[in-house]
Formats: C-alpha cells, sequence, structure tokens
C-alpha cells in the first residue's frame, strides 16, 4: 500500500536531514523506512534524487511514494515448552536459557512467541504480529517465569497491574562480592549508555528504577541474593548489581565474567575462576511471580526451580571440595512421597522411606532432615514428562516440590524424568511375588529406588543434569 506526498518545508521549519525530517513529518513511516525509501529513490527533494543526509531548508519540495512494508508475522513452531499455569485467559511459561522472547532482527525464530504459537489455541493481538500474547520480556539469558495473555481483555488486564505494580515478581541472583547489610534497595535512574546504545547504565535522566535485594546466602566471594522489582526497566537487575560493584556473576555485558571482580581474596582465585568458567551466561532466574487474576479469580501464584546451570553454579560455591555423600531420590505423589537413599560410591539405589500426608512445606522440611542424616547434598526428583515429551499438572507439581526443597536446603535438586518409573516398580514387585498390600505400601519408595537408579546410571555415562 502506497501514497503520494508532497511537503513543502515552511519557513520557520527546522534544518534537518532529509531522512530525519521525512520521518517525523510523514507520520505513516519510521525514520528507517523513511531512509530506505529516499535510498531507492522513491522520493525527490526538489525534484531530485539526493542522499538520505541532504540538507532541507525552507520552501523545499519534497515528493515521492511513502510506503511501508508488510509487517512480518512470527511463525508457528515445534518447540517445547514448561507451562506452569494455563486457564482461558492466561499462562505462566518457565523460560529457559537462550530462549529470545519475540522475534526481532537476527533472532526471527526459535522464540517464545514461535513455540507458543506452535502449541495453536488462543493469544491476544494487543502486542501485534511479532509479540502475540506478550504482556513482559525477559532477557535472552534469563531463565523463569513470564506471564503470556491469551486474549486482548486478560492483556490490558495484565498491563494494567504491570504499570500500577500489582504484580509481585521475585528473582534469585549469584554476584560477585559480598555486602555487609543483609538486606537493602537501590533507588537510581536507568538509561542508556551515551556511548553505547545497546547496554543501560545508571544516568542521571534515566527513568526512576527501584530495585530492592535480600542476601540469601553468603560465600567468601559471592552472594546469593533474592530481588525484587518495583519498576521493569531494560536491564535493570544487571544494571543495579553492576552499580553497587556486585556485578551478576557470568554476565559479560555488565563486569560480571571477570573472576576477581567483588575483590576475590588471593586464597579464593582458583576457585572462583572455576566459578568464572562455568557460568556460560548471567545467573539470574525469574523465581517467583504473583499477580491478580485478569478475570477477577484472585491472585495467582507461581514459583520455578532454579534451572540446571544455576543450580550447578550454587553448588560449586556451597561445596568447593565437589558434592561427595549419598544421593537422595524422591517419588513425589499426591498422598504419598516415596524417598530412595544411595550408597556412600553413588552405585546402587535402595528405598529409604515413604512420606505420608504432608504439603510440600512439610515434605520439604522432612528431605532436609534425611539430608543431614545420610550426608545427601543430591536430591533427584521425579519429573513426570509426558510419553510425548510435554508437561503437564503432575510435572508443575513435582516443579513445585523441587522449589520448596531448595528453599529447606542446601541440596543440588536434579529433575529427572520418571516416566515408567511406577511401572517399573510394580513389575518388579510382581516379580517379587509381593501381595497388592504389601505393594500399595511400597510402591512409592521403590519407585523413588528406580528414578534414583536412573540418575546414578546416568552419572557413569556422562549425563548428569
Amino acid at each position: 500500500m502506497s501514497r503520494h506526498i508532497v511537503l513543502i518545508v515552511p519557513e520557520d521549519g527546522p534544518q534537518d536531514r532529509l531522512d530525519h525530517y521525512l520521518g517525523t513529518h510523514a507520520p505513516e513511516l519510521s525514520r528507517t523506512r523513511a531512509k530506505e525509501i529516499i535510498v531507492d529513490g522513491l522520493v525527490t527533494l526538489n525534484g531530485e534524487r539526493v542522499k538520505p543526509s541532504t540538507k532541507v531548508t525552507p520552501g523545499d519540495v519534497i515528493e515521492g511514494d511513502v510506503t511501508e512494508p508488510l509487517a512480518p508475522a512470527a511463525a508457528p513452531e515445534d518447540i517445547p515448552l514448561d507451562v506452569m499455569y494455563e486457564d482461558d485467559d492466561v499462562m505462566v511459561i518457565d523460560k529457559p536459557a537462550g530462549m529470545v522472547v519475540h522475534p526481532a532482527p537476527g533472532s526471527m525464530t526459535g522464540t517464545l512467541v514461535n513455540a507458543l504459537l506452535g502449541r495453536g489455541g488462543g493469544l491476544s493481538a494487543v502486542g501485534g504480529h511479532l509479540r502475540p500474547g506478550i504482556v513482559h520480556r525477559l532477557d535472552r539469558d534469563t531463565t523463569g517465569l513470564i506471564v503470556v495473555a491469551k486474549n486482548d481483555i486478560a492483556h490490558r488486564a495484565l498491563s494494567e497491574a504491570f504499570q500500577v505494580r500489582q504484580v509481585k515478581k521475585v528473582y534469585l541472583a549469584l554476584v560477585w562480592g559480598i555486602f555487609r547489610e543483609a538486606e537493602g534497595v537501590v533507588d537510581e535512574p536507568v538509561g542508556r549508555r551515551a556511548t553505547d546504545r545497546k547496554r543501560m547504565a545508571v544516568v542521571a535522566d534515566g527513568r526512576p528504577a527501584v530495585t530492592s535485594w535480600r542476601v540469601r546466602e553468603k560465600f567468601p566471594f559471592a552472594s546469593l541474593l533474592e530481588i525484587g522489582l518495583e519498576t521493569g526497566r531494560t536491564h535493570q537487575i544487571r544494571v543495579h548489581m553492576n552499580h553497587l560493584r556486585r556485578s551478576v556473576i557470568g554476565d559479560s555485558d555488565y563486569g560480571g565474567d571477570k573472576s576477581a571482580y567483588g575483590d576475590v581474596p588471593p586464597h579464593y582465585r582458583r576457585q572462583a575462576k572455576r566459578v568464572n568458567a562455568l557460568a556460560s551466561r548471567q545467573a539470574l532466574h525469574a523465581r517467583e511471580i504473583c499477580f491478580p487474576h485478569p478475570s477477577g479469580k484472585g491472585e495467582v501464584s507461581v514459583s520455578s526451580p532454579m534451572p540446571p546451570d544455576f543450580a550447578a553454579l550454587l553448588s560449586v560455591l556451597r561445596y568447593p571440595d565437589g558434592e561427595t555423600g549419598r544421593v537422595l531420590g524422591i517419588d513425589p505423589g499426591e498422598v504419598r512421597v516415596g524417598v530412595a537413599v544411595s550408597d556412600e560410591g553413588r552405585l546402587l539405589a535402595r528405598p529409604l522411606d515413604t512420606l505420608k500426608g504432608l504439603d510440600d512445606r512439610g515434605v520439604a522440611a522432612a528431605i532436609a532432615r534425611l539430608c543431614d542424616e545420610v550426608d545427601a547434598r543430591v536430591v533427584v526428583l521425579g519429573h513426570p514428562i509426558r510419553m510425548d515429551g510435554t508437561t503437564g499438572a503432575r510435572a508443575v507439581r513435582s516443579r513445585e516440590l523441587a522449589v520448596a526443597i531448595e528453599d529447606a536446603t542446601r541440596a543440588r535438586v536434579v529433575l529427572h524424568d520418571e516416566r515408567l518409573s511406577s511401572a517399573e516398580a510394580m513389575r518388579i514387585m510382581h516379580e517379587r511375588g509381593e501381595t497388592a498390600r504389601n505393594r500399595k505400601g511400597r510402591v512409592d519408595e521403590l519407585a523413588a529406588s528406580v528414578i534414583l537408579q536412573g540418575y546414578l546410571d546416568s552419572l557413569g555415562r556422562g549425563m548428569d543434569t
């Protein structure tokens, strides 16, 4: 679609570049598109084709065919997603590292939007062709929870909730250095750097930005922080941590890829270098999100366990000499939770216990006690993925329990595929000739043993996740 225009620069008009003037005074055009059509020869200045940088002066006549290219649309792709919550109005997705939220130049495929379209079903159109359903964003290498709107009404309600700060977001971050205080607030404006427009910084003329932080765990040269946001500026956490000289570990854009950052004492530098080498991205995870349901159905609260690389990094900080000791295996059920334990050599699993009548917090407390009793630094939790590789309600339950265990222990929690564990446990008991009554009491802990043995066998094949 095109429109022929004629613009006459008024007597009081500014002396400006042609592309800037056209981009400002032709509402159909962005400045980038104005430059493109000038280069393509679709615009003349006083009847002549000129360069985009040519200065316009009062009385000049700009004439041409104004066109905008058709907006590209995101293509559906078959990419699996971890859906932590879903109803008719909203979804909460647990985004992995390396996934861009929506298509953009250089990243038109493999994005969260492509994956959402591949699932089918409705998405809001408020964000346009390239951002259907997208209410807010996470950086490519930040993991964790992101809310998606399935219709326009929900999108507008969620956007309003974000704007008036009714949405609570909690992040986990591993940062270089330690803090004297247990908690604090950074209230510093954030804007683009004058020398590098792709990066942000604390600048006097930036937009207001407020970040609260609390030390969750302290190490000799690093800290595990729990971080809350009162505002949602681009790269806000990463910029504010850099401003405090406590950059997020692995954050190459904001000083977090230097092993000596945070004044690492000489006798800890070997460990710091190991941490630095292990950090392939910024150690930042969107842990919790709580928001008012857009249909007025109360609050939605969702939590996400640490991704494997974040958990591994934290384990190196906790246990510089390695994750020695036994491993616990968990078969999560609604009524009963089976527990198994490995031998000290991490070769064989055996049933240990069945926990009954406990909520997630109670199960986590019991697991914490067992970790202390058997000296376990790794907990393997059954993750019931469907046979087609997708996740459902039982997988969400497993991930919620993982969060509770992470909060209650210092163990690394590993989610391990348990698709056939219960069936395998029943087969084993049948072969042993156990009665139906005995099976009911032992199937959970034996299923936990099957899950744990599968994990132990994977260690020998170099498949620890």
